[in-house]
């Protein structure tokens, strides 16, 4: 029912980033479906890129008339975190046809690791490509809408373009930036 893919093999223990792809397939006739994203301390997330609808807790509300939904999530690091495995959850609520409330928990598992550590990071270019892709929504939500309420405040993080990894090089998204 949920799949989830991050970007990146693992995120760094200090101004680390990356992108969560959740993938749902909801049975036919719901209503009122709803996703929560559970994070583990010291970890955050900036409101899904697809500009679908949150509410103050955060929680994403799914279109009922769609059947598949790809969302996705940018999850990061704002201080230090102690590097090793930590699993990050997603909680989906709806109501089927038949008026039976239901939720079902899918867990996945995220590596953070050291600095020194973070030439290993592998990329899913899968994941990568569709973050790439995503454009700006015609009632003006998505990935650069200047509606979207970030949940916690992001440290600001000056990139010097001449000093960047290789893996950084594949991963990052060039763009238009708009304030």
């Amino acid at each position: 029912m949920i799949q989830m893919r991050f970007a990146k093999s693992a995120i760094e223990q200090e101004e680390g980033m990356n992108h969560l792809w959740l993938h749902i397939a909801l049975p036919g006739g719901v209503q009122n479906a709803r996703l929560q994203l559970i994070l583990p301390a010291g970890l955050h997330r900036s409101p899904n890129l697809n500009g679908a609808v949150e509410d103050s807790s955060g929680r994403i509300w799914i279109d009922d008339t769609q059947s598949v939904t790809d969302l996705y999530v940018e999850i990061f690091t704002r201080e230090p975190v102690p590097c090793g495995e930590y699993s990050l959850a997603a909680e989906l609520s709806y109501t089927d046809g038949n008026g039976v409330f239901t939720t079902v928990q899918e867990d996945i598992p995220l590596l953070v690791v050291s600095e020194e550590e973070a030439a290993e990071i592998r990329t899913d270019e899968e994941v990568v490509r569709r973050i790439k892709e995503l454009r700006v929504l015609p009632d003006g939500g998505g990935a650069n809408s200047s509606t979207s309420i970030e949940y916690t405040p992001a440290k600001l993080i000056r990139l010097d373009s001449s000093h960047v990894s290789e893996w950084e090089k594949k991963y990052r998204v060039e763009g238009a930036l708009e304030l």
